[in-house]
């Protein structure tokens, strides 16, 4: 069958999106651990895919042919589709669109009219849409998934055990973008062409296509209008235009002073990238001064030694030198030598604290002995645990303690801090070394990795045991210690 080619050349395939797409989303029904949750939100990114009026994406959710027709159009032939008569449905300019453009035609195979369109589309159906859309020389090289990973070619007639069933009309759909590694069969290894599509496998097909499309326009110039925003979705600075290259990240962008690049999903310009609203992370008061401290390096205004010599290394986790020579006189030390010395360094300290009596929060207090250096942020990292609105509870506290004169931990220095140290346990591999537990939102004493008590230590440099030496803080795999936190990150 011929393909439909006119969409896929030239400028049409910079048109305009009318609306600046979202930065990358939270979604009620929809998180990243859902197979398609990177195309859903990348779709939604583009202007592609609407979500539901209540925030949903409805990932489950049918397709129907009006649906799937506007995602095309609005993905590949957009200014056409903005063209094309609105009909008397929301859902006809996909249709108009499609027929004007010659996606559709007159006496096609394809199930569909004005009076089909909220009918369901199915997976073949879906496949020969694509297949016209698709680029003649594209193949597995010019795919996300190419020959480059050292995958082997693939043979649909093989691979796909209901091959025989498939009608002819959309064998050649099915081969095509099988073999480019834009569909797969289903898990029992069949096609399953007269599947109902659902919204999240919709996109995802849609989504191959396009990404078969951006690499074989790899590197091309495209033009962006760059919505900067907070992570709130208020705006930084007024949206300016960007010349940026097809596959560049959004980092590629230069960040408004004193903010740095917020988005987690690390999206890349693509051929439909026209209009873009990229989010952005306020910097702490330590990160700016660093940042005014480079510019200043960068100018010859400062040494290498007086940027070192910054009070801003203080709020950055880990250890540096300028925290040894605040807790040890000593840029070189990073150790008491013997525990008379480490005592002779330790205060007391006093914080307000929030417990649980009859299953009510009630005001505390708590003491505990730290090193004297650090003794007022300690104290300021407690009062603004305490006034924030999770007025998290606590029930034991530990800080100061000579564990051994080999040991390299930062109890010994009076750096660490034990927090409900029975419901944060220590652990390896998922077995427990210390403590019983660990049930962050199920026990009110567990530490969640989003709280408050992680987000305040770590504004005052301090690391948190539960993901410091781990790839994240899931309790199944490497070590974490849920109860700690550590100045130097010990």
């Amino acid at each position: 069958m011929k393909h439909f080619k006119a969409v896929l050349t030239g400028a049409a395939l910079l048109a305009v999106l009318t609306v600046p797409a979202a930065a990358a989303g939270h979604y009620p029904d929809l998180n990243q651990a859902h197979w398609a949750f990177d195309d859903m939100d990348r779709a939604s990114n583009l202007g592609i895919l609407s979500g539901l009026p209540d925030g949903r994406m409805d990932p489950s959710g049918t397709l129907t042919w009006g649906q799937y027709l506007t995602m095309l159009g609005r993905t590949f032939y957009r200014a056409d589709y903005e063209a094309a008569p609105a009909g008397e449905n929301w859902d006809h300019r996909g249709y108009y669109a499609a027929l004007d453009t010659g996606l559709l035609r007159e006496d096609d195979v394809l199930p569909v009219s004005l009076d089909t369109l909220s009918a369901p589309i199915n997976r073949q159906e879906a496949a020969e849409l694509l297949y016209r859309l698709m680029p003649e020389d594209a193949d597995s090289s010019s795919s996300g998934s190419g020959w480059w990973w050292g995958w082997e070619e693939r043979d649909a007639q093989k691979d796909l055990s209901d091959w025989d069933s498939i009608p002819e009309a959309y064998q050649d759909a099915v081969e095509a973008l099988y073999e480019a590694r834009i569909i797969n069969g289903t898990s029992d290894g069949t096609f399953a062409g007269e599947k109902t599509l659902a919204r999240a496998d919709g996109t995802v097909l849609l989504m191959g296509l396009l990404e078969t499309v951006d690499n074989q326009h790899y590197g091309e110039e495209v033009t962006v209008l760059v919505h900067p925003v907070d992570t709130n979705g208020a705006a930084i600075q007024p949206a300016y235009t960007a010349t940026v290259h097809v596959g560049d990240r959004y980092t590629a962008l230069e960040d408004p002073y004193g903010y740095d690049f917020s988005d987690d999903y690390m999206y890349s310009f693509s051929t439909v990238s026209t209009e873009v609203t990229v989010c952005y992370r306020k910097l702490t008061a330590a990160e700016l001064a660093m940042e005014d401290a480079e510019r200043k390096l960068g100018s010859g205004e400062m040494t290498i030694e007086e940027f070192y010599a910054q009070d801003f290394w203080l709020k950055f986790q880990g250890e540096n030198s300028r925290k040894y020579q605040l807790l040890f006189g000593d840029t070189s030390i990073r150790r008491f030598p013997d525990q008379a010395t480490a005592q002779a360094n330790m205060t007391t300290v006093t914080v307000p604290v929030w417990k649980l009596s009859g299953g009510k929060k009630v005001s505390s207090t708590m003491s505990f002995s730290v090193h004297a250096a650090i003794a007022e942020d300690v104290k300021a990292i407690f009062t603004e645990i305490y006034n924030d609105p999770e007025q998290f509870p606590i029930h034991d506290l530990g800080g100061y303690s000579w564990r051994d004169d080999t040991a390299t931990g930062e109890h010994n220095c009076g750096t660490a801090i034990d927090i409900n140290s029975n419901e944060n346990y220590q652990v390896r591999d998922g077995q427990a070394l210390a403590g019983s537990l660990w049930q962050p939102g199920v026990n009110p004493y567990s530490i969640t990795p989003g709280g408050s008590v992680v987000r305040i230590f770590a504004e005052h440099g301090w690391s948190w045991g539960g993901d410091a030496w781990a790839y994240d803080s899931d309790a199944s795999s490497g070590y974490h210690d849920y109860m700690h936190f550590s100045y130097m990150g010990m």
